[in-house]
């Protein structure tokens, strides 16, 4: 965090906890819910919020925005607020569509969860600087510039090697269409990177091994890969598994093993592969045997899924007057329900 800018915040009155909230909500959601401050803060209820909530309604700093079961999401819609925050673009003081807005409430969810162990890329300055540290080439940063405040980004601080983490938000999709995506988007950026770690965050963990499933398919970044497994040795390793339990055991496999033995069907069909095809079946070759035969190789990118075990109003009350608006970045990566269902079609 800024500290100079909740220096600035805390002109106007605010509690330094209350100045780094808002600072943090302007930088990475524009959205927040009572029990988040309260969170941040360290109090389950009470007074202090309800005088933090008045005082920044009063200043204009906040606007209400009541949802059909009664609840309210406050909504910093401030400009002078971001741009104290250093962040005087933000999309966030424009009013979104519910989904946009679940989505910025998850994202805060997520950024205090790892506030004590990350350290948040949060500023366009600061990431371009980052990037260019690690010798980044230039159109890969121009590339994914766009998409950095949609994405949180943020560096291990538990490790020697700081390992960069690159969030995927899912508000509650329906298929892993919008993941696919967004590796696509953010593909020349993870393959620069020394070492990265992509998170699939949701409130729920119905997607997630969907989701682990085209994180394979588009990301097989190895360190040293060899030409009998080219999406790494562990897919070799699980498609022999696969074939031998269904073809020749008859046992019954899940709808993701029975892709993986499809897409395994495609790919491995060299003599080599007949070869241990038939070793496998008769208990010459085991997965150790296999990954000790090809070395096994190392991801540069890793996958891990993160449930954020929280509570979020059901709909927003969108009266009159009612225009939610999307960013540029934002209906790259979030619009478009079309393209979407064809784009999932082309995932499995």
């Amino acid at each position: 965090m800024t500290y100079d800018a909740i220096d600035h915040l805390k002109d106007f009155e605010y509690a330094e906890r209350e100045a780094a909230f808002l600072y943090m909500v302007a930088v990475h959601s524009g959205y927040f819910l009572r029990r988040q401050f309260n969170q941040f803060v360290a109090r389950e209820r009470g007074a202090i919020a309800t005088h933090f909530l008045r005082h920044a309604a009063c200043l204009g700093h906040i606007e209400e925005m009541p949802c059909a079961d009664g609840r309210i999401i406050y909504h910093l819609a401030n400009k002078q607020i971001y741009a104290m925050a250093g962040n005087a673009g933000s999309q966030g003081r424009r009013i979104k569509s519910s989904r946009e807005i679940l989505r910025r409430l998850i994202a805060l969810d997520y950024v205090m969860k790892h506030l004590a162990h990350e350290h948040f890329i949060e500023s366009s300055d600061e990431r371009i600087q980052f990037f260019s540290q690690l010798k980044i080439p230039s159109a890969v940063i121009e590339g994914t510039e766009a998409f950095g405040r949609i994405a949180p980004i943020s560096l291990s601080t538990e490790s020697e090697e700081p390992i960069m983490r690159l969030a995927f938000l899912d508000e509650g999709q329906r298929s892993t269409a919008m993941f696919a995506r967004f590796l696509r988007t953010h593909e020349a950026l993870l393959r620069a990177l020394p070492r990265a770690e992509v998170a699939y965050v949701s409130v729920t963990p119905l997607l997630f091994s969907a989701a682990q499933h085209v994180f394979e398919r588009h990301m097989p970044l190895k360190n040293s890969t060899h030409s009998a497994c080219p999406l790494g040795v562990e897919h070799l390793v699980s498609w022999l598994d696969v074939r031998y339990r269904f073809r020749e055991e008859g046992c019954s496999i899940t709808p993701e093993e029975h892709r993986l033995l499809q897409e395994g069907e495609c790919i491995y069909h060299a003599p080599v592969h007949v070869g241990l095809v038939a070793s496998w079946s008769n208990g010459a070759m085991n997965a150790e045997k296999v990954r000790k035969l090809f070395g096994e190789a190392q991801h540069r990118v890793s996958f891990v899924t993160e449930l954020i075990d929280a509570n979020y109003p059901r709909s927003i009350d969108q009266g009159a007057g009612y225009a939610p608006g999307y960013g540029d970045a934002e209906k790259c990566l979030f619009n478009n329900n079309i393209e979407d269902e064809a784009l999932e079609k082309t995932c499995h």
